[in-house]
């Protein structure tokens, strides 16, 4: 485990603010005494007029304040953050705050950047000498941010002390929330926060993703965390798919939340994002970059309502999931469709209908593609006609292009067509993913085109997340295509002469489905454990969830069917391969979501950590120097107590640091990267 720099040190209120706070506090106390509505004050959104619901937006990092700009100039997160609260409140429940908006009693956060996480500005940036002022530039900031969240809270509170306040911060946001929660509010204060969502955050801290918490592990154990079997998972625990996370690219904040907030607090921390730890490379940022986009705002918004109707007797919020009802980011869709010489009918009816098929998955946060098939000996067997996009114009003018020919005996190349499409399309993580087969023919089993089976289909559809299969055929070949429905966790529909009608049947069973979920991407073991899964929130848009069933092996057989939402196995042997969890619902409508799981793995590589560091300090200037008994990484980082300040070439033993702290503390870490591990542990010299 690398050592973990303290928690930053903060000053309390200065006097000043202090003063400050209690001056207006007094304000607003006379005005109220003198009755009726409290007047608004000039440029202070404190006094705004009361709602009741006040949500708190924390920007990331270099962020411009975005609230008092154009909606086109709006940060993506704070975007979305505010139009899921609109339209599920409404305009008239709740006012909104940005932190830096304006000085609250001298405070204003500036969201200042500090360091680097792309790869291409280290690349640029190796030198060896680095400003220790960028470290506590970053701290004034998260100083100024803790500040302004704490006295805007206090004092809206004495303007309307019947307000509840729903909480949002982003990356450098979400340290401030963080630490206004643990450093400031008072009980009564925190009491009117009724939840807050953290996304991407620095100081992330999840004590199951390390195999050291509470003496977990032994020689049993020793590499597996108890996260990785689905163990001690942290209440605030929600969107936080590798169980190998554990703390932020800063360190961990410990402890993360006060006892109070624990229960009222979401973390998300999105696979590949190196700024909360649960990616080792500082180059890989794409997963930080797409809170907005991938759900989790959204899933954190859905939730702060649910709290907000409980809180308030007689609201009627919408709670239900609205734009991204499939899965975390949203569904993809791919139509595969037999094109050979008796389709023509049936083609036509599609066409008639493209713009719909397709309209309606982008509507709903999703994506299209189109995938054209015959059979063995034809022009051609499958070919990938147009790619996922959430756009409906290419994917109907490919349909329209479609002519028919070919074909010879009455089975086609679908298992073929079935691994073209699931080889050939980017499908999006995280997203439910499903095929729509268009057809009037069987299938051959082997493919006489590759040799593909219907296992082997079925495999293939689960490493993927998984992909289910929807056949719409004639009636007659129901039967027959059954078992590839069963395997691949989809429906066949009857097409009794309507083509048109059992399109948007399918489609509609596709995008009804209820969602299954389960908390991880990936769970370890070690031969003989024990691991817990669970599948409490998977959901239904239109109804409830009535069955979960286990298939603990991915072969296709379910252990447990009609049980409950979780399960626990026992894995006795060595085991590479994919768990699969089904859910049905009410409704008669069913879904299934996949994870490997890994079973005796070889442990992860772990680096030795810098040696012997000495610092020869002069004044406001230090050099920090350190041996090593590893080959040169491919870079040395850089830290001044937790904040990274950038990278020094795989050569150097040496770095100079300007522009220290007086005072302190001066805390340097240098951790090795290495390309294809990732960070190394880090030594730290005060």
């Amino acid at each position: 485990m690398p050592l973990l720099p303290p928690s930053r040190i903060r000053r309390p209120l200065t006097t000043v603010a202090a003063a400050s706070f209690a001056v207006l506090a007094v304000t607003v106390l006379t005005v109220r005494a003198g009755g009726g509505e409290v007047a608004a004050a000039p440029g202070l959104a404190v006094y705004d007029a009361c709602k009741p619901v006040d949500a708190i937006w924390v920007r990331g990092s270099g962020q411009v304040v975005s609230q008092s700009v154009s909606a086109e100039n709006w940060t993506n997160q704070y975007r979305r953050f505010r139009s899921e609260l609109e339209r599920r409140l409404g305009d008239e429940t709740v006012h909104f705050y940005e932190l830096g908006f304006e000085p609250i009693t001298g405070y204003q956060y500036p969201a200042e950047a500090v360091g680097t996480g792309d790869w291409d500005a280290i690349s640029s940036s190796l030198g060896a000498l680095f400003s220790g002022g960028q470290s506590y530039e970053y701290g004034a900031s998260v100083d100024q941010g803790v500040g302004e969240l704490s006295m805007y809270v206090k004092l809206r509170l004495i303007t309307c002390p019947d307000t509840l306040f729903v909480v949002g911060g982003y990356s450098q946001g979400a340290q401030v929330a963080g630490e206004a929660y643990v450093e400031e509010l008072t009980p009564l204060e925190r009491s009117a926060v009724v939840f807050t969502m953290l996304f991407g955050d620095p100081k992330l801290y999840l004590p199951e993703g390390s195999v050291d918490w509470a003496d977990w592990h032994d020689d049993e154990h020793s590499n597996t965390p108890p996260a990785c079997q689905g163990r001690g998972l942290s209440e605030w625990r929600r969107g936080v798919p590798n169980c190998r996370t554990n703390a932020g690219s800063l360190g961990s904040r410990v402890p993360y939340l006060p006892a109070s907030w624990s229960d009222t607090t979401g973390l998300w921390c999105a696979d590949r994002d190196f700024i909360c730890g649960s990616a080792s490379a500082p180059w890989t940022l794409d997963g930080h970059m797409a809170y907005s986009q991938s759900g989790a705002i959204d899933e954190g918004v859905r939730e702060a309502v649910e709290r907000l109707q409980a809180r308030m007797p007689g609201s009627t919020f919408n709670t239900k999931w609205l734009t991204v009802k499939q899965g975390a980011v949203g569904l993809d869709v791919v139509f595969v469709v037999d094109s050979t010489g008796s389709m023509t009918s049936r083609i036509a009816a599609a066409r008639a209908l493209a713009s719909t098929l397709a309209g309606d998955v982008v509507g709903r946060s999703g994506r299209v593609a189109l995938v054209e098939y015959r059979d063995a000996g034809d022009r051609f067997t499958a070919r990938v006609l147009t790619q996922l996009a959430a756009d409906d114009s290419d994917f109907t003018r490919a349909l329209n292009g479609i002519r028919v020919g070919g074909g010879g005996d009455a089975p086609e190349a679908l298992l073929h067509a079935l691994k073209t499409a699931m080889e050939g399309v980017d499908w999006t993580p995280g997203a439910t993913k499903a095929i729509v087969v268009l057809t009037d023919a069987g299938f051959h089993s082997p493919d006489r085109v590759d040799g593909t089976t219907l296992a082997q289909v079925a495999a293939l559809s689960l490493s993927i997340d998984p992909v289910n299969v929807y056949p719409v055929v004639p009636a007659s070949l129901a039967s027959a295509y059954a078992e590839l429905a069963e395997a691949t966790t989809g429906q066949v529909v009857a097409d009794t002469g309507d083509t048109a009608e059992a399109l948007l049947e399918a489609l509609t069973r596709v995008i009804d489905r209820p969602v299954a979920r389960l908390p991880l991407n990936t769970y370890e073991a070690a031969p003989g454990d024990e691991v817990f899964f669970d599948g409490s929130s998977s959901y239904s848009v239109d109804s409830e969830i009535a069955a979960w069933d286990w298939d603990f092996d991915g072969d296709g057989v379910y252990e447990v069917t009609d049980g409950g939402s979780t399960a626990s196995y026992v894995y006795e042997d060595r085991f590479d391969g994919f768990m699969q969890m089904r859910v049905w619902d009410a409704a008669g409508l069913v879904a299934s979501t996949s994870v490997r799981v890994l079973v005796g793995a070889d442990a992860v590589a772990s680096e030795d950590e810098p040696r012997d560091l000495t610092a020869e300090v002069d004044g406001y200037t230090a050099t920090v120097s350190w041996t090593t008994a590893q080959d040169p990484p491919s870079a040395w980082r850089v830290t001044l107590n937790g904040v990274e300040l950038g990278y020094a070439p795989p050569e150097a033993r040496s770095v100079g640091l300007t522009d220290l702290a007086w005072d302190g503390p001066n805390l340097v870490g240098i951790t090795p990267l290495y390309a294809e591990v990732g960070l190394g542990e880090t030594a730290l010299i005060d």
